[in-house]
């Protein structure tokens, strides 16, 4: 059974609690487990100004577009997967 992480903080994080289950939405079949409990949002926000905000501010605008091309040749490699979670969850 898949279980649906977040990335925050630097690092995937499983909510830790009450998970909700996400179901195909044409066959109904259990798809996983996807939640956000105990992830501490503030620490998130602190995260991203002290960490992210800098990091991105210390590159250059031909940085951040290669940053941002080499994301979007990963998620084009991975586009059949996404494809089909996207329809089986109706989204």
């Amino acid at each position: 059974m898949n279980k649906f992480q977040n990335y925050a903080l630097g690092q995937w994080i499983s909510g830790t609690q009450s998970a909700h289950e996400l179901f195909n939405a044409v066959t109904g079949e259990s798809l996983g487990f996807a939640g956000s409990d105990g992830i501490d949002f503030k620490a998130m926000c602190t995260f991203a100004r002290e960490r992210g905000g800098p990091a991105l501010r210390a590159m250059t605008f031909h940085e951040r577009g290669r940053m941002l091309k080499a994301l979007a040749m990963y998620l084009l490699e991975q586009k059949e997967h996404y494809y089909a979670l996207s329809w089986a969850t109706g989204a």
